[in-house]
């Protein structure tokens, strides 16, 4: 049912990233992935409650669509026949038209909700203008290596969005030809790659250019990580990140 509801949702022209549970999505929301709607059935294995998961999904991103999809006319959300407040949910079965339909409205409805609410105060210190020797500013060459797909669209996104080029591999091997065709400036790595480790790979491309800057990514910081001495001078990056804390790294600070 998932694989072909992804069919539609592609067919229909959306980009999609898909989850086998909730506990799944909320770790694809985490990851700092900009999605514009969560599309969900209410009953989802696992301990984490889709109802639960949205309820986080709109703390972590207020602007995010909910819908809800569901086969029964009771459970977490229908009460009696009628929904809880404030809930969007397309009745299975339904078809490709009846998605669209749906898709459309909610999508409508949250932009309307997004652009009634009140703009940002006013920054009361006049911006700073950015400095030609920021690195953070400049375009830099980015080799970014990580096998988590959403992960590395994510990052690689917000690099872009910050003027940097950027390459990308899911592996190590992956990333050698790069190295070896491409100088770079910073390579990001994820430290726990499948085949050659990332620091395996961070201490070969230190080798091949002693001046570049290393951003070891990981989900479980460790300082001896960077025990090697070709390592020296490198950064850890804890995960989930964000663009302050990318920005942050490719400056040289943790």
């Amino acid at each position: 049912m998932r694989n072909t509801v992804v069919d539609m949702l592609t067919d229909l022209g959306y980009r999609v990233l898909k989850a086998r549970d909730a506990q799944s999505g909320w770790a694809i929301i985490e990851s700092g992935v900009p999605i514009d709607l969560l599309f969900t059935d209410v009953v989802m294995p696992g301990p984490l409650r889709s109802p639960e998961l949205a309820r986080k999904a709109r703390e972590r991103l207020p602007d995010i669509a909910v819908l809800f999809t569901s086969g029964y006319t009771e459970n977490a959300i229908v009460h009696g026949g009628r929904l809880d407040e404030g809930i969007e949910l397309l009745s299975k079965p339904y078809t490709r038209e009846a998605l669209a339909r749906r898709l459309r409205h909610v999508l409508a409805n949250q932009r309307q909700l997004n652009s009634q609410r009140p703009a940002p105060a006013v920054r009361s210190r006049p911006v700073r203008e950015r400095p030609v020797n920021d690195v953070a500013y400049l375009a830099l060459r980015v080799l970014l290596v990580e096998d988590e797909e959403l992960i590395l669209m994510s990052t690689g996104d917000m690099l872009e969005s910050l003027g940097h080029r950027v390459f990308t591999a899911a592996s190590a091997e992956q990333a050698l030809p790069i190295l070896d065709a491409q100088p770079v400036d910073v390579l990001i790595v994820d430290l726990g790659l499948p085949g050659m480790s990332g620091s395996e790979l961070a201490v070969q491309a230190r080798k091949k250019y002693p001046d570049l800057h290393v951003v070891i990514a990981s989900g479980n910081p460790d300082p001896s990580a960077l025990s090697n001495e070709w390592l020296a001078g490198a950064v850890i990056l804890a995960k989930p990140y964000d663009e302050l804390g990318l920005t942050r790294a490719l400056r040289g600070k943790r």
